[in-house]
């Protein structure tokens, strides 16, 4: 290697082969080139030998744990492995007890692989505390790199790579008294790497040695309680190379597992772009849960069947037969006859014509578990440890958890994971996470439904935050220079009663007989959201403002929503517009698109620029502009209809809320205005006339 590139870091390069087989069985090879370096950082803030160059990355300001845990006696540094995190995902937000934390690349590339959803909890609990975890790039240090061909086992491959990165770490650090100590899920695991690694524990045998750690120990053991083994109830999943050997030769198709909302023992397989095949009854469904991607096999054309076309749900049936199959004291689910299972999976009979193409599920190559809300149901029998979850979404199949604190969970939604659902037992296994409170309660109820749809609702982040503007702040009229000045023009805006996030205005003037210019003016968001930027990122996470009754989900901070944002009546905004000419039948002149100034002159309702149409005593210009506009869009609306638009209707409704409590009092279905379709038209008109505009600046 030249000089010149080993002084930039780069210390040796290496290749690793792996095989791969295509959809038409042949083996094709694939080759990666590495290169391994000498200067990446290892994280602790007191080595000098390490640079850190980016203000993203920052070394950890060491906390002096040598007397925290009695089964620890020297300051360390701890190195999780995989199946730590994934088993333990939930307690590691205790700060008391997990700080001085290091994730090896090679664990967080593992959980990635074996989990979306724990991976995206513990990415967000790294973004949060980047104070107390540090992640150690060791697939690119020389000393520390595995060749991925040491074990095809990813937790044989794993340990190794924490024991090679944890002898490089030693030694890097061995000027100092800290030493990194490798945290196992399991005495197995310890007992492994103790024969080339000293500084080993399991997770729990560290935290037991922690004074006042009672509640935290109990839920560790929770978590980590093995699970006896009964008869099988369910066929074993195929091997993943059986899996991938059928799909190569097309005997089975992945796809996803869609439970029928009607019937929770019938269910889909969707796949891209073709056809989709029918599962009916819990041995064919073989425990894939709602929007789990999975392997499927077709069945003999003998063995077809319909949808019973019959509303069975899960909540009914389950309390119907409350008793059965539920946990008992010693916390084992009781036995219940191949018969029962027969019984409620009984396929219907349905003449050959009706029948659907029908499969079985043999694998499951991706599982989409999350949190899920519910409630945990009473007890079978008096003092059991073990109780069944009742999740809200009904698509979701009763969970099995176990915990101590039942008496303080009743009456109560709480938080629930998924962990697994081995082949005995009839319900998935999970753990409980938290309380999310009582049941029956607006605030609860409200989370819940945000829980439910993944729907992002913390409080917006300092880095979010930093992006703000200085207040107070006005718009200049020439900076930008290319921002035109419009504040001559009579714009206003037509809302909903009670909106305060104006995102859009119109205008209209005439031009001569039968000419009008028209305009839409949408508030230029990107003016104050640069791309890239953390409020960027959290607006594309977000993707939109969630509306709740008596509470909204911003998508943008406040400052930006519903002020600066905000075309509000009488103030100076910023905004995108775009400006036709047209003339009496509302066809098209001529079309121009400008970033611009604009002084809304009224903020008004639907209901008052009805008003202001329909009363001839308003004269002014607003009332004059709003009257062509209606006209107008009666004209482009009939021509719409005439090519053959779409038309989807449907009622809407709003809510009154007490002032005093925040609580809805009556639904009422909102009456539908000639102003908001008037609105409607030309919204469509901006985007018909944009999007125009985009394909043929770029016709490709």
């Amino acid at each position: 290697m030249e000089l010149n590139v080993k002084q930039s870091g780069i210390e040796k390069r290496t290749f690793s082969t792996t095989y791969y087989k295509t959809r038409s069985g042949k083996i094709n090879k694939r080759v990666n080139e590495l290169y391994l370096r000498n200067d990446i950082p290892c994280g602790f803030s007191r080595c000098l030998k390490c640079r850190y160059n980016s203000e993203a990355l920052k070394p950890l300001q060491f906390f002096e744990n040598g007397s925290l845990s009695k089964s620890v006696k020297y300051p360390h540094f701890l190195l999780l492995d995989g199946p730590s995190i994934m088993k333990f995902i939930d307690v590691l937000d205790d700060i008391s007890v997990f700080r001085n934390v290091i994730i090896l690349q090679s664990v967080w590339a593992y959980i990635k692989k074996m989990s979306g959803a724990v991976f995206k909890r513990l990415n967000t609990l790294f973004t949060e505390n980047n104070d107390r975890m540090f992640v150690f790039l060791n697939e690119f240090v020389g000393q520390t790199f595995v060749d991925p061909s040491f074990s095809r086992v990813p937790e044989l491959y794993q340990e190794q790579c924490l024991i090679s990165g944890s002898k490089f770490l030693c030694d890097h650090w061995n000027e100092f008294s800290v030493r990194p100590l490798i945290m196992c899920s399991s005495e197995e695991t310890v007992a492994r790497v103790s024969k080339d690694y000293p500084h080993v524990i399991s997770i729990i045998d560290y935290v037991k040695g922690i004074q006042g750690s009672e509640l935290l120990i109990q839920r560790l053991t929770d978590l980590n309680k093995k699970e006896r083994r009964g008869r099988a109830l369910f066929p074993e999943y195929w091997t993943q190379d059986k899996l991938l050997d059928g799909l190569s030769k097309g005997n089975l198709k992945k796809g996803k597992f869609q439970i029928s909302p009607e019937n929770y023992l019938e269910a889909f397989v969707e796949f891209d772009m073709e056809d989709q095949w029918f599962v009916q009854g819990s041995l064919n469904m073989n425990r894939a849960v709602h929007g789990d991607v999975v392997v499927a096999q077709l069945l003999p054309e003998s063995e077809w069947t319909a949808p019973e076309k019959t509303i069975r749900l899960r909540d009914a049936e389950e309390t119907q037969n409350e008793g059965d199959n539920l946990p008992d004291a010693d916390g084992e689910e009781e036995e219940s006859g191949d018969e029962d299972l027969e019984d409620s999976e009984a396929p219907a009979k349905k003449s050959r014509k009706e029948v659907l193409p029908s499969a079985r599920i043999v694998g499951i190559l991706r599982r989409n578990w999350r949190h899920y809300c519910g409630i945990i149901l009473p007890p079978n029998m008096p003092g059991a440890r073990q109780f069944l979850f009742a999740p809200s979404e009904r698509l979701i199949p009763r969970i099995r958890i176990e915990t101590s604190y039942y008496e303080q969970l009743i009456g109560k939604k709480v938080l629930v994971q998924i962990d697994s659902w081995p082949q005995d037992s009839h319900y998935p296994r999970g753990h409980y996470i938290r309380v999310i409170g009582n049941e029956g309660e607006r605030k609860t109820e409200d989370e819940v439904i945000l829980l439910e749809h993944e729907v992002p609702y913390d409080e917006f982040s300092p880095a979010v935050l930093a992006c703000l503007p200085q207040v107070p702040w006005s718009p200049h009229p020439l900076d930008p220079p290319e921002r035109e000045d419009l504040t001559s023009l009579d714009i206003c805006s037509v809302d909903p009663e009670g909106c305060t996030d104006i995102d859009d205005a119109v205008h209209c003037r005439e031009l001569g007989p039968n000419r009008f210019e028209v305009g839409v003016h949408i508030a230029d968001v990107t003016h104050f959201v640069r791309p890239g930027t953390a409020i960027d990122q959290t607006a594309a996470e977000r993707s939109t403002t969630v509306y709740l009754c008596g509470r909204r989900i911003d998508m943008l901070p406040s400052l930006l929503s519903t002020n600066l944002c905000s075309l509000r009546g009488g103030e100076l905004r910023y905004a995108f517009s775009v400006i036709w000419e047209l003339n009496g039948d509302a066809e098209i002149q001529n079309v121009r698109f400008c970033k611009s100034l604009i002084h809304s002159r009224a903020a008004l309702t639907y209901q008052k620029a009805q008003e202001m149409i329909d009363d001839e005593k308003y004269q002014d210009v607003i009332a004059k502009s709003l009257r062509n506009l209606l006209n107008l869009s009666k004209k482009l609306k009939s021509r719409r209809r005439t090519v053959g638009a779409l038309e989807l209707a449907s009622s809407e409704i709003r809510f009154d809320i007490d002032p005093e409590t925040g609580a809805p009092v009556k639904v009422l279905e909102k009456q539908h205005l000639e102003t908001m379709s008037m609105i409607e038209e030309f919204m469509l008109l901006a985007n018909i006339s944009v999007a125009e505009k985009i394909l043929h600046e770029y016709p490709n």
